[in-house]
């Protein structure tokens, strides 16, 4: 017979009428255009296929003349990808009906790069399609099908091919868990299945006979055992010896995270990083600089490292994961929880990044994300919207989410918030009559009218002092500023803002009185004590499923802000990238703040009072009743 390559071209319509009468030949592609599936063999699809050349409106269909010419020959599973797919450019599409992962062959980055190097037994590995299936749909687009055959009998017609995979016997130690294929975890089972490591064995329990995932097995050349039974019960290994390399010979193949360019703080993007790498695998960081912080926090959590200077803009850090010895009750990474954690409240930040170097945490969650805002109203957003599974938040939050599933259960920093002035001494609030008071966010703000009321309760007139505020609002990070600067004289900051505008103007020879909001109110509330600014905030559905995991994470949270009061240079040290300072400036902050873990009926009797005197002042428009105090309760 003679051989005839039929093509199709990009002057394609889509109209169809190719597959009316050649279906077995022709197919729509993803773009919506024919392609060629096979090349006609018999008689009746070379004259379906030549009806199809009659009728195609636009003559997109053809026999090409030049390539008829040549001899055909079939493809192996060591030709190259690219090499092939540039001299039979309509294998493409076929390749992409395959498997979606084919598609990505179709982008030039992926097509002058992957599929320069690979070749047809990898694209198996990497698509969980086996390499016989792969082999007999492009030579079979080729017309050359019998010809592969002839010349590579292993790779037998697909027809057949589920009767011949029998497996053989065991030789290898199987392992006593055991998973179960069906509609929901056939993913799961393939990922398990591709990314099986040498010398590992997995053992599936399917009711029918998973061909395709037998298929893949085969293309990763994975051994397997066959039992069937009531069900079938498949017992796959990978054969391969375990290869023993140092990292420093593997650097140069791990991830790429450059951060130079990026305008906010990469710290939770390296973090997720650091989560997301496997053991005994890393990732290149490059910066600008040698980021210490970093360094001191990857390497608690399990990772070594190699620092190369590449110019003065130019640092290189490459973090390799080591391989830690596994408890027997820790979960593999697929049963732990996903979490995502975010925080807006920067006074946290030494004690979050002395909890996120808890193993005992890395053992019981997955890290899928962690956020660090800049502008609190997205921190509330991902509250409010059920985003985020544990947020550090102000305490003034709670009141405005009441009605939200979440729980509030400690509460760890306290009086946050001090008037500084500069260019005049002040030690009360009479002294501050005159001055242009600039005040966090807006008139109708917490900071305000917290302010009005500690004013008022002192006998003072609230019309006597003067208050400024940003546009849209005042941020603290802008106030400071615009004090250490000489723009404001007199302003209201919270920490860590506070701490680091009086150590800057001490660097500047600048005197600073400080007024402390803690000492007013407890002026104003005898024996109050220390009034509550932020903690850790729960997602309710969290809590429900994983209660375990929570009491963990407020055990671990306690044990780092005990270790950040009693380290307070070594958590400056930690943290001083995070918080942008120099390091004294946040060992300054971490002296000045208070750091107090507080929870059960403790918390809820502190929250109570708190809120009431609030309430009763018209500070915040809520309800102090058990929904409310129950927020703080994690039971």
């Amino acid at each position: 017979m003679e051989n005839k390559i039929y093509k199709v071209s990009d002057e394609c319509i889509g109209c169809e009428a190719c597959i009316d009468v050649a279906a077995d030949n022709f197919e729509m592609g993803n773009n919506n255009k024919a392609f060629l599936k096979k090349q006609p063999n018999t008689d009746s699809e070379i004259e379906a296929s030549n009806t199809a050349i009659d009728i195609c409106p636009v003559e997109a269909i053809y026999i090409d003349a030049k390539e008829n010419t040549e001899k055909i020959t079939p493809i192996f599973a060591k030709a190259n990808i690219k090499e092939t797919l540039d001299k039979h450019p309509g294998l493409k599409n076929v390749l992409a009906k395959l498997s979606p992962k084919f598609e990505k062959l179709q982008k030039p980055a992926l097509y002058n790069t992957l599929a320069r190097f690979a070749n047809f037994k990898d694209a198996a590995k990497l698509t969980g399609v086996s390499v016989c299936e792969i082999l007999h749909t492009i030579n079979e687009y080729l017309g050359v099908a019998k010809e592969l055959i002839d010349n590579a009998p292993e790779c037998i017609s697909i027809n057949s091919a589920e009767e011949m995979i029998i497996g053989e016997e065991i030789t290898w130690e199987e392992v006593n868990e055991r998973y179960i294929l069906n509609d929901d975890t056939i993913s799961e089972i393939m990922k398990k299945v591709s990314s099986l490591k040498a010398q590992e064995n997995l053992v599936i329990i399917s009711v029918e006979k998973p061909i395709s995932l037998l298929k893949a097995a085969i293309g990763l050349e994975l051994k397997l055992n066959i039992e069937e039974g009531r069900e079938y019960r498949i017992s796959l290994f990978n054969p391969k010896e375990e290869q023993k390399t140092n990292w420093y010979d593997r650097k140069d193949d791990f991830d790429i995270l450059d951060v130079r360019t990026m305008i906010s703080d990469p710290f939770d993007i390296i973090i997720k990083k650091a989560y997301d790498t496997e053991e005994d695998n890393g990732f290149r960081l490059i910066q600008r600089f040698e980021p210490i912080p970093i360094i001191n926090m990857l390497k608690e959590m399990g990772f070594e490292h190699q620092t190369k200077i590449v110019n003065e803009q130019e640092i290189w850090v490459y973090f390799h994961k080591l391989i830690t010895e596994k408890d027997d009750d820790e979960k593999d990474a697929s049963d732990k929880p996903n979490v995502v954690i975010q925080s807006a409240t920067p006074v946290a930040y030494p004690v979050i990044m002395r909890l996120l170097q808890s193993n005992k945490i890395r053992k019981v969650v997955n890290i899928k994300e962690l956020k660090v805002w800049e502008e609190t109203e997205k921190h509330l957003g991902w509250i409010v919207n059920g985003k985020a599974d544990i947020s550090f938040s102000a305490l003034i939050t709670s009141a405005k989410l009441k009605d939200n599933d979440i729980k509030v259960p400690a509460m760890f920093v306290w009086d946050n918030f001090s008037i500084l002035t500069r260019g005049y001494t002040a030690s009360k609030l009479e002294d501050l009559i005159g001055h242009v008071i600039d005040t966090p966010l807006f008139a109708e703000a917490p900071p305000a009218k917290i302010t009005k009321y500690v004013i008022e309760a002192k006998g003072l007139n609230y019309d006597d002092f003067s208050f400024s505020y940003g546009e849209p609002f005042g941020r603290p990070e802008e106030i400071l500023m615009n004090f250490v600067r000489g723009v404001s004289d007199t302003v209201i900051l919270r920490e860590p803002e506070a701490s680091y505008a009086q150590k800057i103007m001490e660097k500047m020879g600048e005197k600073v009185s400080v007024i402390s909001y803690n000492k007013i109110w407890n002026e104003i509330n005898k024996g109050f004590g220390s009034f509550p600014n932020a903690g850790i905030v729960f997602k309710g559905e969290f809590v429900r499923k994983h209660p375990e995991e929570a009491k963990l994470f407020l055990e671990e949270l306690k044990s780092a802000i005990n270790w950040v009061n009693e380290n307070k240079k070594a958590a400056a040290n930690l943290s001083f990238d995070m918080m942008r300072q120099p390091p004294e400036n946040v060992e300054l902050f971490l002296k000045n703040v208070k750091f107090d873990y507080v929870s059960g009926d403790e918390l809820v009797e502190k929250v109570k009072n708190y809120f009431q005197i609030l309430v009763d002042q018209g500070i915040i428009d809520t309800k102090v009743d058990n929904k409310l105090l129950n927020m703080f309760k994690l039971d």
